[in-house]
């Protein structure tokens, strides 16, 4: 009888659910395979990190994440790669995000950005990452003009992170001050009664996974 192996373990697991993965040895097409059915848009691959950015169209989002992150979860112990689910709208702002940094940058006119983008440099973070042999190669780029890209973007980077922290550190003293005039009884319950996006819940689950494992070793 058809499937009657998977069945039988079933009967001996009591009802468990069981959901058989092709395995694959190509790592994207693997970890497509064990998010499925969700349907897969892209994957960027950071070897280096041994993780995955994944994206998916915005409808199959809680799909391939699945309640509380189970199904990224599964993903991630599974195939043995740390992987970010997020949607084809937040990727596409971000990707926009970053083609802005690079536009903010002094002497980066939209052509230059064009050119960097086109070589894989998508932000500012990336292009304070780059090596000077490596941006020489593109073109009207002098050894000169690389040194200085690369030291524009790093000030950039270091703006924006100072920024960040204030704009954080200010958030928190006006909660401070809002909760001191509020009654106790009229304050939001604990951030777990409150998740955030589906892409979130995701980081956590993994985040939290990655800290039982290393606790555990």
């Amino acid at each position: 009888m058809k499937g009657s192996r998977v069945q039988n373990v079933v009967q001996e697991l009591r009802g468990e659910k069981i959901d058989i993965i092709p395995y694959h040895i190509d790592p994207a097409r693997f970890v497509c395979n064990a998010l499925a059915p969700a349907e897969i848009s892209r994957v960027i691959i950071d070897e280096e990190d041994r993780s995955m950015e994944v994206i998916v169209p915005d409808e199959f989002l809680s799909i391939a994440i699945g309640k509380k992150g189970q199904n990224v979860r599964l993903a991630s112990k599974l195939t043995k790669w740390h992987l970010d689910v997020i949607s084809e709208t937040r990727y596409s702002e971000a990707m926009q995000d970053g083609y802005d940094s690079l536009v903010s940058l002094s002497d980066v006119g939209i052509s230059l950005a064009d050119a960097l983008y086109e070589k894989g440099f998508f932000s500012a973070y990336e292009l304070s990452k780059a090596s000077v042999e490596d941006l020489i190669q593109i073109r009207d780029i002098t050894e000169e003009k690389a040194i200085q890209l690369i030291e524009d973007a790093k000030e950039y980077i270091l703006s924006k992170d100072q920024a960040d922290e204030t704009s954080k550190e200010a958030f928190l003293e006006e909660s401070d001050d809002d909760n001191d005039v509020s009654d106790v009884s009229d304050s939001p319950k604990a951030s777990e009664d409150q998740p955030g996006s589906d892409e979130d819940v995701a980081k956590q689950t993994i985040l939290s996974d990655d800290k039982a494992t290393d606790s555990a070793e």
